[in-house]
Formats: structure tokens, C-alpha cells, sequence
């Protein structure tokens, strides 16, 4: 296996034509057209030109390839996808290179569905019908095989014997491998996550240089300034008073982060203390105004919609959220998807479609010619099931917003002062209602009053400028008067005489409401204190009783509690003392286990080798076709080894005697080499001398 349970290694969606292509019989480039279609070569010569393996393939070029050029291309495919193809297959051994790539193809998910005889024949023979399968499935997902043959040379699992386990450095071992696989998944989750972000490695290297600037500029600006304010006199003390300031500001910040957060917290707990209030009051109400029965009716209602909503309706939505979450993180784990395969996707999903419209048909035809007599129940309940779908879900946001209205009335009772409503009853609320008739028929009659005086105000008003317009402005008129009679200001005196009375009157009447209000408040108090103690002196006595009974059941339990404490230290010692030896047991028992499982290994493996020496022993370990023992095997290997040494010194020897003579020898050789080489030169000028000589005469 060479995924190791990690999920990149995913299971590749194998091409549809692999199984046709890998099943059609041998031959060669003229069977093509029977085996493979014209849109499948164009898909192999066009992505061995967009991964640039050829970029000047055509597909003329890709049929006349001859067989050893195809393996050559094929191993050219692999080698891109893992570093162990860098071979040149025409100095490999065919065997090693059928080896080679046929453990390399489970890497890839792809089964060639041949034998091993016929694989490395149809490589040897460049068998198109058996590599253009393979290359039609490696290059439609190239990416994605690319991290699946990186993947898998680090998380092949080593298949070991189970006796091989029993020696412990064994183990040690491969656990440590083990843990090393697991820290390659995590570090390569954690790549992938890294490379999958938006931000990409230029845009970083172009904000870092842009802050080294920034903080080039920055230095620059500190420097300067520095020169500059050192040559104040108090520049110390300037310098001590910036750094409190900064520290302060930052301790500002801080503290507003901080105060932010309390702000929260006071409002989440003001929320709190908002619904646990509501829950008081309704208690009291329950309380004061109903039974225990009546409290206890409410909470089985409140029960039983709550258990309706998480029976029914949540689980519905919890599991429609899982499905949505499950689909989401399998595409997210799916490989990237080509142009190819998604043409491919949408021809299978619209076969699909066509297939489940033909079957709703089938199954319509069916029912109606057989009368099918729960098709109406069926429509019933799943309109029943719709309704209280719907019922549910109007009841959940009426819930809503029973909660957002109690809310906000809890906050402006909150503002206003009022800490609790008293619910009115029969006699109370007949009461409370002729009293706010009464107050609206004052109300109305005072409204009457109202408009009256409002248009009287508005007739007097046009009246005033009415004799505004024709006699002017009388200020000054009643200046020249009070100057001439002597009486100065006498206007103007009146009218503050006026206000100040006004003023008066009004702060009498409010001193006569306020008394009266407080006297009805006092009143109101006495009679409501009256009252509890009126219904509180019955609860009292029977408080009283339950003291006394609550006292008696206390003392009874402390007694028991008591005995259970030390009955429950007793046994805690026993079920310790238990625990320790079992877990002693349970490691010695481990010990042996494996001791016997080592011994038991060693002792089969002795066995084999005695049995071997004694078969060796008898004569009965015949092996080969002259029937020899291993004993007799081995000393005739070794008699022919020494046979060659021997030969092979006799050699050596004669060649170390005969070193001198036959370099002497070659020497003589290449002096011949060169003096006949000469006396050609020689004879060939004089050769041509003697043809200038005669063409001269």
C-alpha cells in the first residue's frame, strides 16, 4: 500500500475508456482507430505539448514514433512524476524496466489488468493499445498524480512478518517510521494550507521591501530629529516626558481594550439578568396568582414544544448542515478537475437524469395501472408533514420574537424604574378598567377644552395684530406717558409683579400635588403591606413545620451520609489495591506474552536449521539434477573458484614475465610505423616531382 491512510492519496477517477482500452488485443499503429478514439489521441499529443514534453508533437509524429521512441516518450512521462524513472531505457534491462514500471502503476491507481509477461513483452514490442491507456490516465490528471507519486514515496508501508515484531528494536523501529509518517502528513497539511492562501510570495517580497523603506525613512526622520532637539537645553527632560507620554498612551490603549471587553461581558451579563428576572417574575406571578398546578402546566407546555422542536425539527437541520458540511469537504479533498473529465461529469450526470426521469415514468405508469390505493394516504401525510413542518417553524420565530419583545420590555422597565408587573384579576381589573373609562372621558372633555382656547388664543392673536398694524407700536407711547406722570418703568414692573406671581402659583400648586401624591403613595403602601401579611401569615406557619421537618431529615442525613463516607473510603482502599495489582498482572502478562512470542520465533527458526543439518547429515538434502547435498554443492563451487584463481595467477604471472618484451616490442612497432610512414611521404614526393619534371619538358 502506498497511500498510508492519508487523505491526499485519494482513489483517482479512472478514465471510462481505460477498461476498453486496456482490454483490446495488440497491434500496431494501423488498429489504432478500432482500439482508441480520434479524441483521445488529440488528448495525449495535446497535453504532451502543454506539459511541454514535445512541443512540436503532431499527431503524424506521435503514430510514426516508432516502438523504442514510444518508451522512450512514456518513460519521459514517468520520469516528471518521480525521480526514480531518470533512466535511460535503452541501456536498462527490459526485466528491470517492466519491474520498474509495474510497481510503479498501484502508485497511480492504474491496473494494467496483464500479467507480467505480457506487460514487459508489449513494452519491449512499444504495444500502443497497452501504454496509451496509461498515458491517457496519467496526463488527464498530470497535477494531482504529481503530489500522489511525491506522497507515496514517503508513506509506503513496510509489510513486515508478524514474528519480526517480537524483537524489540524491531518494534522501536517501526514505530519510530510510524511516527515519522505521521509527521510528514501533518508538515504537508500544513504546506498545502500555505499554499493555498491568496497572498502570493511576490506580493510579500514587495510589501517587506516596501516596510524596510518605510523603515529606512523612518530612521532617517528619528535622526534628524534627534540632531535637532539635542541642541535644546532641557532636551533630557523632553526626552523623559515624550517616553512617559508613549508609555501612557499605550497603557491608554490597553485600558480601552480592556474596558471594551468589560462593556461585553456587562452586557451579555445584563442579558443574563434580564431573562433570569423575566423566569422571577413569572414565578411570583405563578406564585401569587396561581397554584402549583397551574406553574407545573406551564412548564409541561414549554416542555413539550421544546421537545417537539429538538425531536422534529432540529435534527432535521443538523443533519441537512452535515450533509451540506460532508459534500463541501469532499469536493474540497477532490483533485482538481480538467476540462476533459468535467465534459465527461456532465455527459454521465445528464445519462443520470435521463435515466431517473425514465424511471419516475415507469414507476407512474405503474401505479396508475394498478390502481395504487395508498397514493392518496401518501399525499395526505406528506401534506401533514409539510403543515407541521410549517407549524414548527412559525412557532420557533413567534418564539423569536416573544423573547426580543420581552427583552426590550425588560429594558424599558429597566430605564423607567419599575422592577415587576402585578397581573390584575376579576374585581381588580373591573376596576382598573372603570377608572380608565372615567379617565377617558375627562380626557376627552379636556381635549374639548383645549381646542377651544387653542382658537380663541388664535382669534386673539390675529386681533392683536390686527391693532398692531393700525395704531403701531404703543412701547413708546407708554414710555412718553409714564415720563410725563412721573411713574418711569411702571410697565415693565407690572408685567415681571406678574410673572413672579405666576411663578408662585405654580410652585404652590406643585407643593399641593406632591403632598397629595405622597399621602396616596403612604396610603397605598400600608394597604399593600396589609395585605401581604394578610397572605403571608398562613405560608409562615406552614414554613415553620417544614423547618422542623427539614431540620429532623438533615440530621437523618448527615447520620447516613456519615456511614456512606467511610463505606466509600473503605472500598476506594480495596478497589486501589485491586487496580494496582491487576495493572501489575497485566504488565507481567504483557512481558511473558512477548517473551514467548520472541522464544517461539527463535525456536522455529532453530528447528528449520536443525532440521536443514540433519537432512544435510543423512544425505537426503539432494538438491539439483545430479541430486548433490548442499555440502557437496559448495565444495565443488569453491574447487572451481580456486581452479580459476589458479588459471587466472598463471595469467598474471605470464604477463608480468613477457611486460618488458612485448613493451619492447611495441615500441619497435610504432618506430616501423613511423619509418614506413615516412618512406610513403618520400616516395610520394618524388612521385610528383618526377610528374612536374616530365609536364616541364
Amino acid at each position: 500500500s502506498t497511500e498510508g491512510n492519508f487523505p491526499p492519496l485519494q482513489p483517482l477517477p479512472r478514465h471510462p475508456s481505460l477498461g476498453q482500452l486496456s482490454a483490446t488485443p495488440q497491434g500496431d499503429g494501423e488498429g489504432l482507430s478500432s482500439s482508441m478514439s480520434q479524441q483521445e489521441t488529440h488528448l495525449i499529443v495535446d497535453r504532451l505539448r502543454e506539459y511541454k514534453f514535445e512541443e512540436d508533437l503532431t499527431l503524424v509524429t506521435f503514430d510514426d514514433k516508432t516502438p523504442q521512441e514510444l518508451l522512450i516518450l512514456f518513460n519521459n512521462v514517468l520520469k516528471d512524476l518521480s525521480i526514480d524513472h531518470d533512466v535511460d531505457v535503452r541501456d536498462e534491462d527490459p526485466q528491470d524496466t517492466a519491474v520498474r514500471i509495474m510497481n510503479f502503476l498501484p502508485v497511480l491507481n492504474y491496473n494494467p489488468n496483464v500479467d507480467f509477461e505480457t506487460f514487459r513483452d508489449g513494452l519491449q514490442a512499444g504495444d500502443r493499445s497497452l501504454i496509451y491507456p496509461i498515458l491517457v490516465h496519467v496526463l488527464s490528471s498530470l497535477p494531482s498524480l504529481r503530489k500522489r507519486a511525491y506522497i507515496g514515496r514517503f508513506l509506503t508501508n513496510v509489510e513486515l512478518p508478524e514474528e519480526m515484531f517480537a524483537d524489540p528494536e524491531i518494534q522501536a523501529k517501526h514505530a519510530e517510521y510510524t511516527q515519522l509518517q505521521q509527521q510528514f502528513k501533518e508538515t504537508h497539511k500544513a504546506t498545502d494550507a500555505m499554499r493555498g492562501t491568496k497572498t502570493q510570495p511576490t506580493e510579500l517580497k514587495r510589501e517587506v521591501q516596501q516596510l524596510e523603506e518605510e523603515r529606512q525613512q523612518l530612521k532617517q526622520k528619528i535622526t534628524k530629529m534627534e540632531a535637532k532637539l539635542r541642541k535644546l537645553d532641557n532636551f533630557d527632560a523632553l526626552y523623559e516626558v515624550t517616553s512617559t507620554l508613549r508609555k501612557e498612551q499605550e497603557r491608554e490603549a490597553v485600558l480601552r481594550e480592556r474596558m471594551e471587553e468589560q462593556e461585553m461581558m456587562y452586557k451579555q451579563a445584563e442579558t443574563r439578568f434580564y431573562q433570569v428576572r423575566k423566569k422571577l417574575g413569572e414565578m411570583e406571578a405563578t406564585a401569587q396568582d396561581g397554584t402549583g398546578e397551574d406553574f407545573l402546566q406551564r412548564l409541561q407546555e414549554d416542555v413539550r414544544s421544546k421537545t417537539m422542536i429538538c425531536m422534529e425539527k432540529l435534527p432535521d437541520d443538523i443533519n441537512s448542515k452535515q450533509q451540506r458540511l460532508e459534500s463541501v469537504r469532499k469536493i474540497i479533498e477532490q483533485p482538481a478537475v480538467n476540462d476533459y473529465e468535467l465534459h465527461n461529469m456532465q455527459q454521465d450526470m445528464q445519462q443520470l437524469s435521463e435515466e431517473i426521469s425514465n424511471l419516475q415514468e415507469q414507476e407512474q405508469r405503474a401505479q396508475n395501472q394498478g390502481g395504487d390505493k395508498l397514493s392518496m394516504f401518501r399525499q395526505q401525510a406528506l401534506i401533514v408533514s409539510r403543515k407541521k413542518q410549517d407549524q414548527l417553524e412559525r412557532l420557533q420565530m413567534k418564539e423569536e420574537e416573544l423573547r426580543e419583545l420581552e427583552q426590550e420590555l425588560n429594558e424599558k422597565r429597566e430605564k423607567s424604574g419599575h422592577k415587576g408587573v402585578k397581573i390584575l384579576k376579576g374585581a381588580e381589573f373591573e376596576k382598573y378598567a372603570n377608572g380608565l373609562k372615567l379617565k377617558a372621558k375627562q380626557h376627552k372633555k379636556l381635549k374639548g377644552q383645549l381646542s377651544s382656547a387653542r382658537a380663541e388664543k388664535v382669534i386673539l392673536q390675529r386681533t392683536e395684530d390686527i391693532l398692531k398694524t393700525r395704531h403701531g407700536d404703543q412701547t413708546k407711547f407708554l414710555e412718553d406717558l409714564e415720563k410725563r406722570k412721573g411713574v418711569q418703568g411702571a410697565a415693565e414692573l407690572q408685567e415681571k409683579l406678574e410673572t413672579v406671581s405666576e411663578q408662585t402659583s405654580n410652585v404652590n400648586k406643585a407643593k399641593e400635588m406632591t403632598l397629595e401624591e405622597i399621602t396616596k403613595v403612604v396610603s397605598k403602601i400600608n394597604d399593600t403591606i396589609k395585605e401581604k401579611k394578610a397572605k403571608l401569615a398562613p405560608l409562615i406557619k406552614e414554613l415553620r413545620q417544614v423547618r422542623a421537618d427539614f431540620a429532623q431529615l438533615e440530621s437523618e442525613y448527615n447520620e447516613k451520609k456519615a456511614a456512606y463516607e467511610n463505606t466509600k473510603v473503605g472500598l476506594d482502599a480495596d478497589r486501589d489495591k485491586l487496580t494496582m495489582e491487576v495493572t501489575a498482572y497485566m504488565e507481567e502478562c504483557r512481558r511473558e506474552e512477548s517473551r514467548y512470542h520472541y522464544l517461539n520465533a527463535m525456536i522455529h527458526s532453530t528447528n528449520v536449521m536443525l532440521e536443514r543439518a540433519v537432512k544435510e547429515a543423512a544425505g537426503r538434502n539432494k538438491i539439483g539434477e545430479m541430486g548433490q547435498s548442499y555440502e557437496e554443492l559448495y565444495k565443488s563451487r569453491i574447487q572451481a573458484e580456486e581452479n580459476q584463481s589458479k588459471i587466472l595467477r598463471e595469467r598474471q604471472k605470464q604477463v608480468k614475465d613477457d611486460h618488458d618484451s612485448n613493451v619492447e616490442q611495441a615500441r619497435m612497432f610504432k618506430s616501423l610505423h613511423k619509418l614506413l610512414a615516412c618512406k610513403i611521404r618520400t616516395l610520394q614526393q618524388d612521385v610528383a616531382n618526377e610528374g612536374e619534371t616530365m609536364l616541364g619538358v
